[in-house]
């Protein structure tokens, strides 16, 4: 049956070029140790093929192999190629038969999942060989896979069992925590196992099933875990323990796990049972260079001396910029040969599950090939990709990818997966940079012999080209382009075009879970109405009393404290953007002390900060704002507001507290305390300081 349909498709490919008969005679076989002596290494996956006069002969132990070959030669020996959906490549003409030749192809990966939407559209998976083609299309569901990751929660569901027993979870600061579980209590493993066998039975078939650690870095730090993971020299010595006897219990599944974030290190004592998977993931590292000589690859290393039962999850692209521009191309492949050097056999790619992020189409399709083989040639892969796929645009697409690795490299910053574009203001993400390759990609969608297709491809190519200019753009380290010098006009066309293709072609989120482009639409323009303020202290002297820390600080030093500075971004006029990176001025575990005087005394109406919430990156607000000093007829005055959310957990974003209550008498000098938030709340879960960051501060009153 599976012949009829191998050999179905390969007749319907051939008719594509026109030929209406299929003249050559493939047959299937399984593998010949004479023929292939290297066969007992193909696995489930891996093929040979032999061809002569007008004969094919494909050989696997698998129907799955047997179809690798048959996509495979029609690659190698006929000349289609698969770029995308809309993209497949059909030769001209059929050979009219094949010289006497042997080979064989084996996987570098027994398990290649490439985690985009391209590789989930028709056809891509069987060209390209993924193990993913019979995937959903969303995040929790993968080939072969019962449960994929984040599981404990599922397996001890917080909402049935936290309330009467608080021991099953992390204990944190002296109090249980639900964010993640206690795996050295006994009932908790007995629970776990019993959800996960009642998991099984609905899906029998599953072969991997994960019992792993949820999305955060709240482990236990109780006296028994805390003892294991001491031994062990790892948080992820409880982890591995937990799940090796988990896997006692399942001999049959393969029971896999996070080395994720604090369990990413290997534990020294403690060994993967047989059939435990361990899951290692790059999340942390700077994608600007190969993850050689890095702290992953000691990872790496310690990992594989236990076991090489590894599934690496690597990612590839922006999370919370998706469709800016993210020249990590160099090290795509750099790092597939790296794992596949140290005996990883599992690999999952993660890009975004849905078409039309930052050139997912080229992304998908070199991570595609370099699954199943990273020695291929890169030069190769890319112009024949660009050539066919752009045409006769295809060499300015290589010259803009070639001028953002050089532009980035050349900064020596490091490139990460939740970093805003202005990060790469002073790099290749300077809107000199941006504005030139705007250009070429329109300067490309001119070129004679541009398809309308093709055309649409320069457009999509360019959507991440315009949206980090006008990123950039937002902020006054863009200089002359900055957007409001004089320069709105182009920066909302920009915007436009930006929006009305991303409502035709994409992309349609801007961040891996939200953002849509009429939201983006929505806050850019909000962001461009407020952003400058007129207020009694703008570009007034300011003297701080307690400096921000280094990182946030507009350079300020030591003797900034003792004189007054007329530059600060904390009032120059500015409301920033919701990334903390710039245009914010950060405190930790201090409060900000500064004093601000007017060019003449005023009536004040009211004081107003904005402040950052952020409790994922330790940004809580603040305890209060006081404002005191002295009238003109030297009454002292004093005013306090109390920030009612002070350690409460609010949604990411900036929030106003103003004080209002003031003399009627002129004030020219005022002393502003913004109060620390003091100690990270329990719930947080970790011991620390909370950050302050404040933006804006505005005066606001009248004359007498």
């Amino acid at each position: 049956m599976f012949n009829n349909r191998v050999q179905s498709t390969f007749s319907f490919y051939l008719r594509e070029t026109g030929q209406q008969n299929n003249p050559y005679n493939l047959r299937f076989f399984w593998p010949d140790s004479s023929a292939f002596p290297n066969c007992k290494n193909w696995g489930s996956d891996g093929f040979g093929v032999i061809t002569n006069q007008k004969s094919i002969f494909v050989f696997g132990y698998t129907d799955q192999a047997l179809e690798n070959g048959v996509y495979d030669l029609l690659q190698r020996k006929f000349g289609f190629e698969y770029y995308q959906a809309e993209a497949v490549q059909v030769p001209s003409k059929l050979p009219k038969t094949f010289a006497y030749d042997k080979y064989e192809s084996i996987p570098a990966f027994n398990y290649r999942e490439v985690f985009y939407g391209e590789t989930r559209r028709s056809g891509f998976a069987d060209w390209h060989k993924l193990t993913s083609g019979a995937s959903p299309g969303t995040f929790e569901n993968h080939p072969g896979w019962g449960l994929w990751v984040h599981t404990l929660h599922r397996l001890l569901p917080p909402e049935q069992y936290f309330e009467a027993h608080p021991e099953y979870y992390a204990l944190r600061n002296g109090v249980r925590l639900k964010d993640q579980v206690c795996l050295s209590n006994p009932d908790v493993f007995d629970i776990v196992c019993v959800n996960l066998g009642n998991e099984i039975a609905k899906n029998p078939k599953a072969k991997y099933w994960s019992v792993s650690q949820m999305d955060n870095y709240n482990y236990c730090q109780c006296s028994a875990c805390h003892h294991t993971d001491s031994l062990e020299n790892s948080q992820a010595g409880t982890m591995l323990r937990f799940v090796n006897e988990v896997a006692k219990r399942f001999p049959e599944q393969i029971i896999s796990t996070l080395a994720y974030q604090y369990t990413r290190s290997a534990p020294v004592v403690t060994k993967p049972e047989d059939n435990v998977n361990i899951m290692l993931c790059t999340i942390e590292e700077n994608r600007a260079k190969s993850l050689r000589g890095t702290s992953f690859e000691k990872d790496l290393s310690n990992w594989a001396a236990l076991t090489h039962n590894i599934l690496i999850w690597d990612y590839v692209i922006n999370f919370s910029h998706m469709v800016m521009p993210f020249p990590n191309w160099p090290t795509l492949q750099e790092n597939l040969l790296m794992f596949q050097e140290y005996g990883v056999q599992m690999l999952f790619e993660q890009g975004y599950n849905a078409p039309s992020s930052e050139m997912q189409p080229l992304r998908a399709y070199l991570l595609s090939k370099w699954a199943w083989d990273p020695t291929r040639d890169p030069t190769k892969l890319i112009y024949d990709f660009t050539n066919y796929f752009y045409g006769p645009a295809g060499p300015i697409v290589r010259e803009v990818m070639a001028a953002q690795i050089k532009d980035l490299q050349n900064s020596n910053k490091a490139l990460t997966l939740y970093e805003p574009p202005i990060t790469h203001i002073g790099g290749y993400l300077a809107p000199a940079n941006l504005k030139w390759a705007l250009n070429m990609y329109e300067k490309a969608k001119n070129l004679e012999g541009m398809t309308s297709a093709q055309i649409t491809r320069i457009e999509m190519a360019e959507q991440s080209i315009r949206y980090a200019l006008i990123e950039v753009g937002k902020s006054p380290l863009a200089g002359p382009d900055w957007y409001f010098n004089n320069n709105q006009l182009f920066y909302n066309q920009l915007l436009t075009d930006f929006t009305k293709i991303a409502l035709k072609n994409g992309p349609k989120l801007l961040h891996e879970i939200k953002l849509s482009p009429i939201e983006y639409k929505e806050i850019t323009l909000k962001f461009w109405n407020e952003a400058q303020v007129q207020h009694l202290a703008k570009k007034q002297a300011i003297r701080y009393l307690t400096l921000p820390s280094k990182n946030y600080s507009d350079g300020l030093s030591s003797s900034d404290t003792t004189t007054w500075v007329q530059t600060s971004s904390l009032n120059d006029g500015l409301r920033s953007t919701l990334e903390y990176q710039r245009g914010w001025q950060g405190w930790q575990g201090q409060d900000a002390n500064l004093s601000i005087q007017l060019a003449k005394p005023y009536i004040i109406d009211s004081v107003r900060i904005h402040y950052l919430a952020n409790n994922q990156s330790w940004i809580m607000g603040p305890s209060e704002l006081m404002v005191k000093g002295a009238t003109v007829h030297t009454n002292p005055f004093e005013t306090v507001q109390k920030n009612p959310f002070v350690n409460e957990m609010q949604n990411n974003g900036s929030y106003p507290l103003v004080v209002t209550s003031f003399p009627v008498e002129p004030i020219q000098t005022l002393q502003i305390l913004i109060g620390n938030p003091g100690p990270l709340p329990k719930w947080r879960g970790v011991a620390g300081d909370g950050w302050l960051f404040i933006d804006e501060i505005e005066i606001y009153g009248h004359e007498k």
